[in-house]
Order: C-alpha cells, then sequence, then structure tokens
C-alpha cells in the first residue's frame, strides 16, 4: 500500500497577493519610520552654546557682561542690609555665588533691569532663580550703567552653568566658582 504525504492546498490568488503586500508594505513602514526619525534630528533646534565668560550678551537695550563669579565663602561677602536669604546656610551640595553684572544702556529706548529674568541654569535644563539682588527692577538711560549683584545657591560641581538673561542670551559662569 502506497502511502502519500499530504498536501498543502495551493494557496488562492487572494492569499498571494496579500502575502505580495506583505512583503512590500514592510521596507515601506520601516522606511518611513526611519525617515520620520532623520527629520526629527534635523529640525530640532540645537543649543545655542553661552556667550564665553567675559563677553557679552545682548539684552533689550543694551549689553549684559559679568565681572565676576564670586562664592560667599572665599571672601565672606553679606549683603549691606541684613536679609532673611542669609539667615541658614545653603542646602547640602550648594553654595552661594554672587554674581557681578554690568548692564551698558546702548539704545535711545533705555534699558530695564528686574532681577526676577534672570536666572541660572544647567545643560540638563535644572535652573536657580536668585535667592539676593540689587539693586531693585530699575531703568537707566541711554549711556547709562547698571551694576547689579546677583546671588544664587548654585551646585557645587564642575557642571556647566550659564547666566540667562532676557531676550534668550546666555553667559558661561565658567568654572572658577567650583570647589567640588
Amino acid at each position: 500500500m502506497a502511502t502519500t504525504a499530504p498536501t498543502r492546498p495551493a494557496a488562492s490568488t487572494g492569499q498571494r497577493a496579500s502575502l505580495k503586500r506583505m512583503k512590500f508594505l514592510i521596507p515601506l513602514l520601516l522606511l518611513a519610520v526611519v525617515g520620520a526619525v532623520v527629520a526629527n534630528v534635523l529640525m530640532s533646534t540645537s543649543r545655542t552654546p553661552p556667550t564665553s565668560l567675559g563677553g557679552s550678551a545682548s539684552v533689550e537695550g543694551g549689553l549684559a557682561h559679568i565681572q565676576g563669579v564670586i562664592p560667599t565663602e572665599t571672601d565672606g561677602w553679606m549683603p549691606p542690609k541684613p536679609s532673611t536669604a542669609f539667615a541658614s546656610p545653603p542646602a547640602d551640595e550648594l553654595h552661594r555665588v554672587r554674581i557681578l553684572l554690568e548692564l551698558t544702556v546702548m539704545e535711545e529706548s533705555g534699558l530695564s533691569f528686574d532681577p526676577a529674568e534672570y536666572a541660572v541654569s544647567t545643560l540638563g535644563g535644572e535652573t536657580w532663580k536668585a535667592v539676593w539682588s540689587a539693586p531693585a527692577p530699575t531703568q537707566a538711560r541711554q549711556g547709562e550703567t547698571i551694576d547689579a549683584t546677583l546671588v544664587f545657591e548654585l551646585p557645587d560641581q564642575a557642571i556647566d552653568l550659564t547666566l540667562e538673561v532676557p531676550d534668550g542670551g546666555k553667559l558661561s559662569l565658567g568654572p572658577g566658582h567650583h570647589r567640588g
């Protein structure tokens, strides 16, 4: 008795067409995913590097320039009037840094200074606001300068920190204030 192996039924015309479509759609889908990733990378905004320590950044009405980045523990600086911001020491792994900022008014319209518009940030996006500042919000006319002092509680480790100024400018704080 001869045995015959079971035979597979022939694929219908509809099944063959479906298989051909799948062989075409899978590479097309992969190509679309790769294209979307490439487009996302090309369209994303790149990080604008901060102006080097010693350089100037544009602010509405003039220029901002850091004249000093000084840890308060190195010179014992305290504000002229007692401040609650200095009543207790900074949190663990933070230290107080005094930033001496000079604003030069270049425009005829003048320049406004509001310390609340200034912050220090890291490359990763963490930001800190000043815990103390002087002068209070003020206006200056063309040709005048504003000498401001901003005190921040910042990480005492070697990370890239920048002072963010109004209008999106960034000034590097440099590594000189770090102990760790």
